[in-house]
């Protein structure tokens, strides 16, 4: 079955997604805001209060049950086999026209090295859609079972902004055969992209660049180096973009009063639609308080620069 007719059969069975998905196209608002060399979607979107405001402690997730695990699923969502290990689910609280969860069959903690190659085939079999990956400390509101997700195409403002990214790059830091490891800056998200069409050579790349963050002081993580991916499967090959984190929620989302702000970013974010959940919140967004929320979760441009250094100097 393909994802589309998946999708509008969940809808049609699902009342709770339904409703959430018809919010989203009539009740969710939207203001743009340019920052440098990005476009950023600000989206209005109370729905997503169930993630930004997700407890992922240890002690918080467990004592509540896995809502991704099969048992303990609504009733109504059905489930899609992509491959050997993971299925296609709907997301009942959507940020994009059509989003997807993509679960592992088992109960595992999030982690993307082991399971790098089930990406790549996962895009390969999604082309006309986004798959992204957020770490367990970098916005993932499940951080105890493995899971990626899909969204619409094109909706993530970095869907069509890599390009320009990369052709503003001179060289690439690392090269193999058929792929290249490039950094890119002046972003404000600032990261790497990976360019192959050999998926053993996109894992070897991205290996190496893993293995450059966990032994970065610049980057943090309790299980693994913290990052978001997105990533595509276009016209023969994979682009994946690769944002390193520094930290996982700024300093206003434990902020009293005034200053407190909701904010727990994840691949979306990163990817430039930024999520609110309250209308305070939506309406005192602007691009000065955009720029101080990435400046905290993201590298800066020197960072990026000495993170590169670091990881060709290990190739």
């Amino acid at each position: 079955m393909k994802p589309e007719i998946f999708f509008e059969e969940q809808i049609r069975l699902w009342p709770l997604a339904q409703t959430n998905y018809q919010l989203l196209s009539s009740s969710v608002r939207i203001k743009e805001i340019s920052l440098a060399n990005s476009q950023i979607k600000v989206q209005y979107n109370p729905t997503r209060i169930v993630s930004s405001g997700a407890k992922v402690d240890t002690s918080s997730i467990r004592e509540r049950p896995c809502f991704l695990c099969e048992k303990n699923r609504p009733a109504e969502q059905i489930s899609l086999p992509i491959d050997d290990k993971f299925s296609l689910l709907c997301n009942p609280y959507p940020i994009f026209p059509e989003h997807f969860t993509i679960v592992s069959g088992e109960h595992e903690l999030q982690q993307i090295r082991p399971y790098f190659s089930n990406l790549l085939a996962i895009t390969c079999q999604l082309p006309a859609y986004t798959v992204f990956y957020n770490g367990p400390q970098s916005g993932a509101s499940a951080p105890d079972h493995l899971h990626l997700q899909a969204c619409t195409h094109g909706y993530m403002p970095i869907d069509n902004e890599w390009r320009g990214l990369l052709q503003k790059q001179n060289q690439p830091i690392v090269t193999a055969e058929d792929a290249a490891l490039y950094a890119f800056n002046g972003y404000l998200r600032n990261g790497f992209i990976i360019k192959a069409t050999r998926p053993e050579e996109a894992s070897r790349l991205f290996n190496l660049l893993y293995s450059g963050l966990q032994s970065s002081p610049l980057i943090k993580g309790e299980t693994e180096p913290m990052m978001n991916i997105i990533a595509y499967y276009q016209e023969g090959g994979w682009i994946i973009v690769i944002i390193p984190r520094k930290k996982h929620r700024p300093r206003q989302y434990f902020a009293e009063g005034e200053e407190h702000f909701l904010s727990s970013p994840g691949a979306a974010d990163i990817g430039g639609v930024f999520i609110t959940t309250s209308e305070k919140d939506y309406e005192k967004t602007t691009a000065e308080l955009l720029c101080e929320i990435y400046n905290q979760v993201c590298l800066n441009d020197d960072e990026i620069c000495l993170l590169a250094e670091h990881i060709k100097s290990k190739s």
